[in-house]
């Protein structure tokens, strides 16, 4: 939307941070465009007009505030930039508004058509910024093309997942970078 017209994207941005707030405050529930109205001050017609339904508004709330991740520099080799992408995950991750948006995801997802189409999208940009990260990782001959990439990113963000959702755990980069640790030595230990 770069030639978006200011206003616009000013009532885009007014009501897609009402709503994350509804969220957040008050669950999946909380969001309905009656809410919505009354908090941002912004007219029914005008959120009907760029979000015909309440699934769309759902969807596009939690796009606005899911994490996207950064691809590294292009010359950082593959341990580097695996750290630069998980650094950058922790801090996206310990915004509280997110923190506090991922319970209402996950409960959504069991019951909101629209939550699978989200994630397809967020999957999509994560997927795009790991297969560059490993890709850089065969071209340095740490692995080959037999690495299961899913599995990869699965028990790399794994604990930082975990300690997001339990807070068990720090959510820190101190975590991030034991996560990347024990995933080097585990590539290493490879026969």
């Amino acid at each position: 939307m770069q030639n978006e017209d200011p206003r616009v994207a000013r009532t885009r941005a007014a009501v897609l941070g009402t709503a994350a707030d509804l969220v957040v405050e008050g669950g999946p529930s909380a969001l309905t465009v009656d809410a919505v109205v009354a908090r941002s001050g912004v007219a029914k017609s005008t959120i009907y007009r760029h979000w015909p339904t309440r699934d769309d508004l759902v969807r596009d709330v939690f796009q606005f505030c899911a994490p996207t991740p950064a691809s590294p520099e292009p010359d950082l080799g593959f341990e580097q930039a695996l750290r630069l992408f998980l650094h950058d995950l922790v801090a996206q991750l310990s915004d509280p508004k997110w923190a506090r948006m991922l319970p209402a995801l996950l409960a959504l997802r069991a019951y909101e058509p629209t939550m699978s189409a989200v994630e397809e999208q967020v999957d999509a940009m994560h997927r795009q910024v790991t297969e560059e990260l490993f890709a850089r990782g065969e071209r340095e001959g740490l692995f080959g093309r037999d690495l299961d990439h899913q599995r990869a990113i699965a028990l790399l963000i794994g604990p930082l997942i975990f300690a997001l959702i339990t807070g068990e755990t720090p959510l820190t980069t101190d975590l991030a970078d034991a996560s990347l640790h024990a995933f080097m030595a585990g590539l290493r230990a490879r026969p």
